[in-house]
């Protein structure tokens, strides 16, 4: 099956869509579009954060399934959402909140979004050290695009889910 792809980045991995109650948004997938199992992240911890351009936090948990080709991230923002930091209008939950792209470099790659004029709205590390970004692309896309490097730990992740997923479908 061929993946969807973003002009100038590639191929889309995972489509998040913002929601309030994680518990309540994985019944539904799981219940109307049979989709698990969910792997469930709370209150993920992160270092070196920045919020367009500014030191911040961003307090969020997320909860991870394979939907056909994609992955599919139910994210809960605890903090402010970043929807809410910039000066267009926020929509109200569920809504697509990013998809994300693995790129061969977090910085060169952030620097050409800026350049289309998709402005970084987050910056942040996980505890092991490995970046991510998310531009608003809204105004073309509707969406923030999402993009890391895809290191060891994060396809073993991304494996795992998918083959949860096979393994799920045959049963």
């Amino acid at each position: 099956m061929k993946k969807w792809s973003i002009p100038n980045l590639g191929p889309v991995v995972q489509v998040a869509y913002a929601v309030e109650n994680l518990k309540d948004a994985t019944s539904s997938w799981s219940e109307l579009f049979k989709v698990g199992p969910f792997f469930i992240k709370e209150h993920i911890p992160l270092k070196n954060v920045r919020v367009k351009g500014v030191h911040s936090t961003f307090d969020h948990s997320s909860a991870y399934a394979q939907w056909g080709p994609v992955m599919l991230e139910l994210i809960c923002e605890h903090t402010e959402r970043l929807a809410s930091t910039s000066n267009k209008e926020e929509k109200p939950l569920p809504y697509i909140h990013h998809c994300a792209v693995f790129v061969n470099d977090v910085e060169k790659t952030s620097k050409n979004l800026k350049n289309l004029g998709f402005e970084e709205i987050l910056y942040a590390e996980t505890l092991s050290g490995f970046p991510f970004a998310m531009h608003d692309a809204r105004k073309v896309f509707g969406h923030f695009v999402e993009i890391y490097e895809p290191n060891e730990e994060l396809t073993d992740f991304y494996r795992m889910v998918e083959e949860s997923s096979q393994s799920q479908d045959k049963k």
